[in-house]
């Protein structure tokens, strides 16, 4: 469990099959987002959740630490051991969500991307007229748009541009509040103190 001062991010559990359930389908949440898919049953969520063994995407659920209710979910996909780089996005309920939170957390998964999972590089896509996830993004979070694809992705009856950002571990240490984030995910102070005589250990 990682705890924010709002937010907290946790492994999915089963219970979560209505969480996930309603964050595909709800119609605002799937055209603000990249991806796609067709409605998805409780059924069909839940032997999603029991089958889900990691690999190279892990998911965190979104937690309203005042309410302690699941808001969302974001984590990692398709990571690359190798390249040290993985994509991330966030989901949230609308209903559920509160100022800020977004901006909260991806901050918080980018520590622990960072900090704890040891990746170096972390991207996404945005469509063009997601100006919320843009300003979260770019503005807040120091992520920078890289690329634009054209007409790449169908909604509303109209096809739109896709813009493509990424963040490095260097560029996330330079931000303001980067140290109180990594201070959340990693609490231990691992600052060298032991003064030991190497030579009375050989």
């Amino acid at each position: 469990m990682i705890t924010g001062k709002n937010l907290s991010l946790r492994p999915i559990e089963l219970e979560d099959d209505q969480l996930l359930q309603q964050l595909i389908n709800d119609p605002y949440v799937s055209e603000n987002v990249v991806g796609w898919s067709l409605p998805v049953s409780l059924f069909i969520q839940k032997n999603w959740i029991q089958s889900n063994s990691g690999g190279t995407s892990y998911r965190l659920v979104v937690v309203d630490n005042q309410t302690n209710e699941a808001i969302g979910i974001t984590g990692l996909w398709d990571i690359d051991w190798h390249n040290q780089s993985a994509m991330s996005a966030i989901k949230l309920l609308p209903a559920k969500t509160k100022k800020g939170f977004g901006t909260e957390a991806i901050m918080l998964s980018m520590a622990w991307a960072f900090y704890n999972v040891g990746v170096r590089r972390l991207h996404g896509a945005i469509l063009d007229f997601n100006g919320p996830s843009m300003g979260a993004y770019v503005k807040k979070c120091g992520w920078r748009v890289e690329g634009r694809q054209k007409e790449a992705i169908f909604r509303k009856g109209v096809w739109h541009d896709l813009y493509n950002v990424a963040i490095l571990k260097r560029e996330f240490d330079t931000l303001d509040n980067s140290g109180f984030f990594i201070n959340i995910v990693c609490p231990v102070d691992t600052t060298p103190n032991i003064d030991i005589n190497y030579q009375d250990y050989i």
